[in-house]
């Protein structure tokens, strides 16, 4: 009876590992490796040892071409750092260079005045009495990358304010490449000291995936800078937010985090790199691993958690805090296809929460037009004017029905012009 036992299971054990084999073989063979070496099988792109992830698409490459691409972009930087239109921060991790010049699409300027704004003016800290002061922040949407200085949405939407008899200025502290933890730590640092009326802040949904960042070559592969990043905690039912290490890292300790990154106390924090696993050295361990595991949404609730921290020190500043949806042009496909964000309940908590802004109903099928994309992401100037005056109408509706509270003004009728009908409010 002992030698029947062992036997039936040594054939279970056997028929199981030849199973597994097989079922290895199948997922090895039926799968297919592109360019950057990402394996997919059946639509899902498997986890590799050893290998950071590369953006949304999860396609991976081994660590050491990414500290080699870092040491090589900060090589680059610190030759000619003022050259650049980046520069370090180790509260931001990264900000405009102050009284830049630069051409951006088409030879077009892209200027910074000496607070690191995208504008061709300089503004006091003290706002004039008579002029609503507005702030934006956000990323390369904000900021204006791929148009000129005076086609930015920023810079329109002071001219439709000021058309409708609104004594406006408008101060753009965008950046390109910031997550929405860096736009709100620049409210922080910057924006407070000019005091303005109204923030807006420019939601490119894109950002959530930055917001989980902290090398930046990891995700853009084009920075040599490190990131802030936020986590979340238990306070507060889980929206409480800290930051595991701030200020950033000195430029200089960045190519040995990363390269020692399997090691580094960051890494449980950096959501582009996975740790070596063991398992991961096996295809059909590594397909079943990513088929049952949820989709993380972290990112979500997270970037939800920045907003409200970021609206909530606003209001603590008797400043109004508006959203404004900045669609890329993915996410106007999705939408003319009838397909739902996947970042909905965020547009939902927004537009319930704050003064939301949506212009993307605006925007019909023609404008998947490429040619809307100059440098084949950022608004060309006729969708910045959409967004400006689809902003400038609720700013105006805002101020003129009472709505918006602009404490700073005893009399608010002081911001109106003549050409208003404004001073009835």
């Amino acid at each position: 009876m002992i030698r029947r036992v062992t036997v039936n299971a040594l054939i279970a054990v056997v028929t199981a590992l030849l199973t597994l084999a097989a079922l290895e073989a199948v997922v090895r063979l039926g799968g297919e490796t592109d360019a950057d070496g990402q394996f997919t099988f059946m639509g899902h792109a498997l986890e590799e040892p050893y290998a950071p992830m590369a953006g949304r698409e999860l396609k991976r490459r081994k660590l050491e071409e990414y500290v080699e691409k870092q040491r090589r972009l900060l090589e680059e930087y610190l030759e000619k750092p003022d050259q650049a239109i980046h520069i370090y921060d180790e509260w931001l991790g990264w900000t405009f260079r102050p009284n830049a010049t630069m051409d951006t699409w088409k030879g077009k300027p892209f200027t910074t005045n000496s607070a690191g704004m995208r504008s061709q003016r300089e503004y006091s800290q003290t706002p004039p009495p008579d002029t609503v002061r507005i702030a934006l922040f956000g990323d390369s949407f904000t900021a204006g990358n791929g148009v000129g200085d005076d086609e930015t949405w920023g810079h329109y939407l002071e001219l439709e304010l000021n058309q409708a008899g609104i004594r406006t200025e408008v101060l753009n502290f965008g950046v390109s490449g910031y997550g929405m933890d860096q736009a709100f730590l620049r409210w922080q640092k910057a924006g407070r000291g000019y005091a303005p009326d109204m923030v807006v802040f420019g939601f490119q949904p894109e950002n959530l995936n930055r917001n989980v960042n902290i090398f930046s070559v990891l995700y853009f592969r084009h920075l040599p800078f490190s990131k802030p990043r936020f986590v979340l905690t238990a306070a507060g039912g889980g929206g409480g937010l800290e930051l595991p290490y701030h200020p950033v890292m000195p430029l200089e300790q960045t190519a040995y985090a990363l390269e020692s990154l399997g090691s580094h106390h960051l890494a449980e924090h950096e959501y582009y790199y996975t740790a070596p696993r063991w398992w991961s050295f096996s295809r059909l361990a590594a397909f079943l691993h990513v088929a049952l595991t949820p989709r993380d949404r972290r990112d979500y609730g997270l970037g939800k958690a920045i907003v409200d921290a970021f609206a909530n020190d606003v209001k603590a500043r008797e400043a109004e805090f508006f959203v404004l949806y900045l669609p890329k042009r993915g996410d106007l496909l999705r939408l003319h296809e009838g397909a739902p964000h996947p970042y909905q309940f965020l547009l939902d908590h927004f537009d319930e929460a704050y003064h939301y802004i949506s212009f993307e109903d605006q925007l019909d099928r023609s404008y998947l037009n490429f040619a809307y994309y100059p440098d084949g992401s950022h608004y060309a100037p006729e969708i910045t004017s959409i967004a400006a005056q689809t902003v400038a109408d609720e700013i105006q509706s805002c101020i003129e029905s009472g709505t918006c509270e602009l404490p700073r003004f005893e009399d608010r009728n002081v911001i109106f012009t003549s050409a208003s009908s404004g001073d009835s409010a």
